[in-house]
């Protein structure tokens, strides 16, 4: 998984929170009207749903974090890489300009 990837999957997750609980309410909403089954039944399939979320969501947000963390700790490399390259630069402009004097 990359940044983009998370970028895309926030997105979808997002979107998700928001369709998700609708269309499943709507749909348990059917089937206790049309009664296909009683409403305890149909509790029951709505906390097994939301369960299976959790533990999806739960995964996926674990996954997440790990590769941020990644990302920040290459980005740390990165940073300490250019400041002692910046010392470097620093070191020779000053020995450049003592030679001048």
């Amino acid at each position: 998984m990359n940044y983009e990837t998370l970028e895309r999957q926030v997105l979808m997750w997002k979107k998700m929170a928001v369709l998700v609980p609708i269309l499943v309410t709507g749909f348990l909403g059917l089937i206790f009207l049309f009664q296909f089954c009683d409403f305890r039944t149909l509790i029951y399939i709505a906390c097994g749903l939301y369960f299976v979320t959790a533990i999806v969501w739960w995964y996926w947000t674990m996954k997440s974090i790990d590769l941020l963390v990644n990302l920040m700790k290459h980005t740390n490399v990165g940073i300490i890489e250019t400041k002692d390259e910046l010392k470097s630069i620093r070191q020779e402009l000053m020995v450049d300009l003592s030679k001048q004097k």
